[in-house]
């Protein structure tokens, strides 16, 4: 199974000049829980998700007025093609403790992969009476789900 099968092509975007408090309200409108920030030409240039929605208000950051160019993940941004074996995205999710991968091809964003997908994925395959479920990518999935819940309780 490729990450572009199961990947969520409705990327939901914000510009570096938003709030915070803009990038929230799509999150919670949208039932998400990160935003992708698109420079120029709708080339990647960060990542929001909720944790950096909480640092921010937690350091006594006001959401209505900084900026997401000020707080957004954008050094050491992780992206995965759509070509790529799921088992790739739940190990590189675990391995650098993240959620969220955006999917870029050719410099563009085309999609974004979380842990949810992957354990929604998996939940479904191996629950769906496929005669041939595919055990272990989805056992891949569900120990990365896992470790990642581990990871965060531990920090």
């Amino acid at each position: 199974m490729l990450v572009g099968d199961i990947m969520r092509s409705d990327v939901k975007t914000a510009e570096a000049e938003d709030t915070f408090a803009d990038v929230a309200k799509i999150m919670r409108s949208n039932g998400i829980s990160s935003v992708i920030v698109l420079e120029k030409g709708n080339k990647l240039g960060g990542i929001v998700t909720e944790r950096d929605v909480v640092n921010l208000v937690a350091a006594g950051g006001d959401p209505q007025s900084v900026k997401v160019a000020q707080g957004m993940t954008r050094r050491h941004l992780e992206t995965i093609g759509p070509k790529a074996d799921i088992g790739e995205a739940a190990d590189r999710m675990v391995s650098l403790n993240i959620r969220h991968l955006p999917v870029v091809e050719r410099s563009k964003v085309v999609g974004i992969i979380s842990i949810r997908d992957l354990t929604k994925w998996a939940a479904e395959e191996l629950s769906t009476g496929h005669e041939l479920p595919d055990i272990a990518r989805s056992q891949k999935a569900l120990r990365a789900a896992s470790e990642l819940q581990r990871q965060r309780q531990l920090s």
